[in-house]
């Protein structure tokens, strides 16, 4: 699992999640807008984070080209 932000106009930016290949991403903003909202509740965070990152590799969440 890949986090990072983009920058998004706001101080911290919007957390999204990286590929396994590092070619495309998606908004995990449903599971947090932003890494230190992600950080702060890791324990809450942290399984649905994962999740979203297999179904980004597995093709079945909407990406966008890196």
């Amino acid at each position: 699992m890949k986090l990072a932000t983009i920058r998004n106009g706001t101080r911290d930016g919007a957390l999204i999640v990286i590929r396994s290949d590092h070619k495309a991403y998606c908004s995990a903003a449903d599971i947090a807008p932003t890494l230190q909202a992600a950080l702060d509740d890791w324990a809450g965070t942290e399984p649905a984070l994962r999740a979203l990152s297999a179904a980004l590799d597995a093709g079945s969440v909407e990406s966008k080209p890196l």
